[in-house]
């Protein structure tokens, strides 16, 4: 018996979709992608989109394996109890921690760019306060709230991209593939692996969206649309900062609409990036507390997962703590590994379940 009992709509998944897939990518993926490939980071970036859909493809296709199953009942199914409890106990893990990763983004953004001198724990507990109540309300909530928010996200975005045309100078992209082949080869697999990768927490709500003939459709239009957006926000994060203070600011879209100047009298609308960032990463994250507290509850054989939500609450402020002893070591440090990290949990595992099914499946006529 499913613990999950409410259900969102394919608009209501598509937009949740997009603010995950965005997330905390809209202010980090521009001085990301700039430290590897430097001016040519763009070109990483448009590389990146058509090698991403297929990795979103490879995903999409593991879950339809048996698309009423989650991530952690489809990998116990295909693989075994045992195994397939591991492989779901290594998934779980990843949903921890890239949850508590996202809580002290926002911690660090608030407290260093906006809040300057607020003490972080209270930041982090406003954000957490703010996720539990969400998910006590439950996933068709979140659903519906994702469509409230998201033509506020759509037309903060659009104001700082018209906004800040006037400023583009193309001089800024040149010399053009100067970068050596190995740090644009990174860059492209950072493109990849990061935004599209950390899509795989949609194994976990996917079985709970009512679909139709187009879901799938849609949903994969609407991620490209995202990877659009984060491209052009890396387009303009060169064209107007250039490449030294896309590379060397970590927030640099949010130094981006510092810069929009229209006439002398618009000006300093930064609060509307940081407003998008915000609602963007509030989604993405309560997604993955969702994922793990909903994975653990299954694995455990709770009958509900609700009585989870108050104690990984406290175990996720602990661990946005001691996650990064400073914004440099998650900045600089982690992504390198990270994406190493993401590669495994959005192509090597998903084509494990594909291959194993296949297998079992021909020859021992195994279905699920």
């Amino acid at each position: 018996m499913s613990l999950e009992k409410d259900r969102i709509s394919t608009p209501q998944m598509i937009t949740l979709g997009l603010f995950t897939y965005i997330g905390e990518m809209a202010l980090v993926y521009p001085a990301a992608m700039t430290a590897a490939a430097h001016q040519d980071a763009w070109i990483a970036g448009l590389i990146s989109i058509p090698l991403g859909a297929g990795t979103i493809f490879l995903m999409v296709t593991a879950g339809n394996i048996s698309p009423d199953k989650n991530l952690v009942e489809l990998s116990q199914m295909v693989l075994g109890k045992w195994l397939g409890g591991v492989v779901a106990l290594y998934y779980l893990f990843f949903f921890l921690i890239a949850a508590s990763t996202y809580i002290r983004e926002a911690e660090d953004f608030m407290c260093t760019q906006i809040y300057e001198g607020t003490p972080g724990g209270i930041i982090r507990a406003m954000f957490l306060f703010l996720m539990v109540y969400g998910l006590r309300l439950g996933l068709e909530t979140l659903g519906r709230a994702s469509q409230i928010f998201f033509p506020l996200f759509v037309f903060f975005l659009v104001c700082l991209f018209i906004l800040l045309m006037p400023q583009v100078r193309m001089e800024r992209l040149y010399p053009i593939m100067n970068t050596p082949t190995p740090d644009m080869l990174h860059a492209i697999m950072y493109g990849v692996c990061y935004p599209f990768g950390e899509m795989c927490i949609f194994m976990m709500i996917s079985p709970y969206a009512r679909k139709q003939s187009s879901t799938s459709r849609d949903m994969f239009f609407a991620i490209v649309a995202g990877a659009i957006v984060l491209n052009l926000m890396l387009f303009l994060s060169l064209t107007v900062l250039g490449v030294y203070f896309s590379e060397h600011n970590f927030f640099s879209a949010y130094v981006l609409a510092q810069k929009i100047n229209v006439a002398n009298f618009l000006q300093r609308l930064e609060a509307l990036m940081a407003t998008t960032w915000i609602i963007s990463t509030y989604f993405k994250t309560v997604l993955y507390f969702y994922a793990f507290i909903l994975g653990s509850a299954q694995l455990l054989g709770l009958k509900s997962y609700r009585p989870l939500i108050f104690p990984v609450a406290f175990l996720l402020y602990g661990c946005s703590q001691l996650i990064a002893k400073d914004i440099i070591f998650y900045s600089k440090d982690i992504p390198v590994y990270w994406v190493d990290w993401d590669f495994t949990y959005a192509i090597v595992l998903p084509l494990i379940l594909l291959v194993v099914y296949q297998i079992r499946k021909k020859f021992f006529g195994y279905q699920i």
